[in-house]
């Protein structure tokens, strides 16, 4: 036994962090020569790695865990932590032209060429916070389950897997990340999912089993439970993904990586294809349930059963495939919260006008930073869904001014000022009074603060964006047309920014223009500005900035297809359930 494990099993692993390593340290840091290949792998990835590449990251472990851990407790309401990000999936495919086409390295960059550099720094901190709770939250989630089947503790499973994510990350970022998350995401899709599937429902007591617990327990199959999954605690969990999922920075620079728009919507079609996978972990967590009733804690239940049903060799491919999991999407996390930091608050704003080699350094140092980081919050958040709750409050808010940004003329410096500030003033409020009230400590007090601080912390963040942008001083009008016009030109008609004397961090890496400092033409500005508000779905003069996509046909219908779909996945799994297990 080695460590608690066979030694077949043993050595799957160790080869899974061989192969890991070589990919990432190896091949991911020698093609890594610019900030765009570290922060955005290149930006010149075709839509099947897109689409690998965002499944893998986008699952990390911690879904199977939660949604298996809250489904052996409720039954399928427990979906909903992961099915709340659903409506957000269509919002990923919208905005997947407009940050594809932003041509900068993160949401922050994105947001100064909208509004200023102080609001966005602001966001920067925001964003990169969160980023280092979601890694924490992955460590977390995988640690649960290896110490469950080996001799390690649950701090000494954190710890290995951030040193070896750091390794890769500080080699390449987001080059070595995608590069190993195309090996990874395999490993996820195929084995992850599937593989114990076949003996959990043999030792479950096969369809005989579940139909009889069914019949015991009908309401395992409803969507909605009063006490673990209330319809309230459903809203809000949808309110703040639909809000502020798109706030969430992982998603810029996920969208980054394609080479071009059609690519980037893979992004909304990866995230729809988790939600189904998260519907079959919600499964498992109700088999789990029937084999091992009584468990504790049901978020270790993944870890439990697996040592106790899968054979040798299957079991090392299960443990690798939760490995794949936490790494692939820490790696993404770790390289964004260093945009955030690095690229952002360092290269912008304390540090500026160093060598690219100088930012490249520090945004590796960054990046392990957040990771080794996040790797100590693992000691002072002990539950996935207290990682969840918080993550998603932080996130609610945030997200309107992108929203407001990018779709209406009047959004400014106040209106974003406003919004953050009434939504942060009111959440820590919400929680600062649930605090007194039932004597608990901050992260104790967000379980029970959850709905309201989702619900009134987002109006007051729409009804600050609102007021504040009425009432404000208006966006410089060559600076909001130079916005509109970068987000509103096609990836490979770079030519027209050039004309307009546009300079953007990816049209210098690839080598379309000099490094030299941008100087704008405003009179070429206002005429492709012009030329563009032609396609204004509500006309020309209109405030509304939603445009015909012409050089796009695809991309509206593809828009109302996965719109479809994610209320297709609703409807279709109550009426299904339904159908098999209780008409």
């Amino acid at each position: 036994m080695i460590f608690g494990l066979h030694w077949i099993d043993a050595s799957i692993i160790g080869l899974y962090f061989i192969i890991t390593l070589y990919i990432g340290v190896y091949k991911g840091g020698k093609k890594t020569k610019s900030l765009g290949d570290f922060f955005v792998a290149g930006g010149k990835w075709g839509a099947v790695v897109s689409f690998i590449f965002i499944f893998a990251s986008a699952i990390a472990g911690n879904e199977a865990v939660v949604v298996g851990g809250q489904a052996y407790e409720s039954g399928l309401s427990g979906v909903w932590y992961w099915w709340s990000f659903l409506f957000a999936t269509p919002i990923y495919y919208l905005f997947s032209t407009y940050f594809r086409r932003g041509r900068v390295y993160n949401v922050s960059e994105f947001l100064q060429m909208r509004y200023d550099k102080n609001v966005s720094a602001f966001y920067a901190v925001i964003a990169g916070i969160i980023c280092v709770l979601f890694i924490g939250m992955f460590l977390l989630a995988i640690a649960k389950i290896i110490t469950s089947m080996t001799s390690f503790s649950v701090m000494q499973c954190v710890w290995i897997i951030a040193i070896i994510v750091s390794a890769y990350v500080f080699s390449g970022g987001m080059m070595s990340t995608l590069l190993t998350d195309i090996f990874q995401g395999l490993l996820v899709l195929f084995i992850l999912c599937f593989i114990m599937l076949p003996f959990l429902m043999e030792r479950a007591g096969g369809w005989a089993a579940l139909m009889e617990y069914s019949q015991q327990k009908p309401e395992i199959w409803n969507l909605i439970d009063k006490e673990k999954m209330s319809l309230w605690t459903i809203l809000a969990l949808n309110l703040s993904a639909i809000a502020g999922g798109i706030a969430a920075p992982w998603i810029y620079n996920w969208i980054s990586v394609s080479k071009n728009e059609k690519a980037a919507t893979q992004c909304g079609w990866g995230h729809l294809w988790k939600r189904i996978i998260t519907l079959l972990f919600a499964f498992y967590g109700i088999l789990f349930a029937i084999y091992k009733p009584g468990l504790q804690d049901p978020e270790a239940s993944w870890g439990i059963v697996m040592q106790e049903i899968l054979p040798i060799g299957v079991l090392g491919l299960m443990i690798v495939s939760f490995f794949a999991a936490a790494m692939s999407s820490a790696g993404t996390f770790a390289t964004t919260s260093s945009a955030m930091f690095s690229n952002y608050l360092y290269r912008k704003i304390i540090s500026p006008f160093k060598s690219d080699k100088h930012y490249l350094t520090v945004g590796r140092v960054v990046a392990v930073l957040s990771i080794l980081l996040a790797a100590v919050s693992t000691a002072f958040i002990g539950s996935i869904k207290e990682y969840v709750k918080l993550s998603l409050t932080l996130l609610s808010f945030i997200g309107i001014p992108i929203y407001f940004g990018v779709f209406w003329k009047k959004a400014n410096i106040t209106g974003m000022w406003t919004s953050l500030s009434a939504g942060i003033g009111v959440y820590v409020t919400v929680i600062t009074i649930t605090m007194v009230r039932q004597n608990l400590n901050f992260v104790e007090a967000i379980n029970p603060s959850f709905e309201n601080a989702v619900f009134l912390s987002t109006t007051a963040s729409l009804l600050g964006m609102i007021a504040g942008s009425l009432f404000g001083k208006a966006t410089d009008a060559l600076k909001l047309k130079r916005f509109h016009i970068i987000i509103n030109t096609p990836v490979g008609d770079e030519k027209r920014l050039v004309e307009a004397g546009i300079s953007l961090p990816s049209m210098v890496d690839s080598g379309l223009i000099g490094p030299e400092k941008e100087s704008l033409k405003p009179e070429v500005v206002e005429k492709l500005y012009d030329e563009d508000s032609q396609d204004k779905f509500f006309g020309a003069s209109s405030n509304f900035e939603l445009r015909r996509e012409r050089t796009l046909p695809w991309y509206y219908p593809g828009f109302f297809k996965i719109i479809l779909a994610s209320v297709s996945l609703i409807v279709g799994t109550w009426l299904v359930v339904r159908i098999i297990f209780i008409w």
